[in-house]
């Protein structure tokens, strides 16, 4: 961080991945707790550097690796949409997230490969592309032996 420019911070942030492609994120402004864990979230999503599994890359703590958690541990099976995902943040964390915010998770999420995504009229349901189960310390963990498959 640079003190330059009136006490402004800067922060650059550059991020290379398994292919060469590079992110360069510069920040510049007031730098609080919150817009580095928003920095942090963003720096996740950006995808999978290293060739990890998604869900191996989240910070425990962030937004979006809490997200996963309770993906795991809510909807380990079924459907559900971004308000279902909103309800139960709230009942875990006791904080809330914003609709928006999960809603970009989720999309992202499903880009990625995590979630499956499908529409019908104007509502969104996702469900794990591979279901996950939460282990002891809440992360999850896939089920590899669970077959999304229907089967005639």
């Amino acid at each position: 961080m640079n003190g330059g420019r009136g006490g402004r911070k800067r922060v650059k942030f550059e991020l290379v991945d398994e292919n060469g492609d590079k992110l360069v994120l510069i920040f510049e402004g007031r730098l609080s707790r919150d817009k580095l864990v928003q920095l942090a979230d963003l720096m996740e999503l950006y995808g999978s550097l290293g060739g990890h599994e998604p869900e191996e890359q989240y910070l425990e703590n962030s937004k979006l690796g809490k997200l996963t958690k309770i993906l795991a541990k809510y909807f380990p099976f079924g459907y559900f949409t971004s308000r279902d995902v909103v309800e139960a943040y709230l009942t875990e964390y006791r904080e809330p997230i914003t609709l928006s915010t999960a809603s970009t998770y989720l999309a992202r999420l499903a880009e990625r490969g995590y979630l499956e995504k499908t529409r019908s009229g104007n509502q969104i349901r996702y469900r794990l592309a591979q279901p996950r189960v939460a282990d002891r310390d809440g992360a999850p963990v896939r089920m590899r032996e669970y077959d999304l498959e229907p089967r005639f």
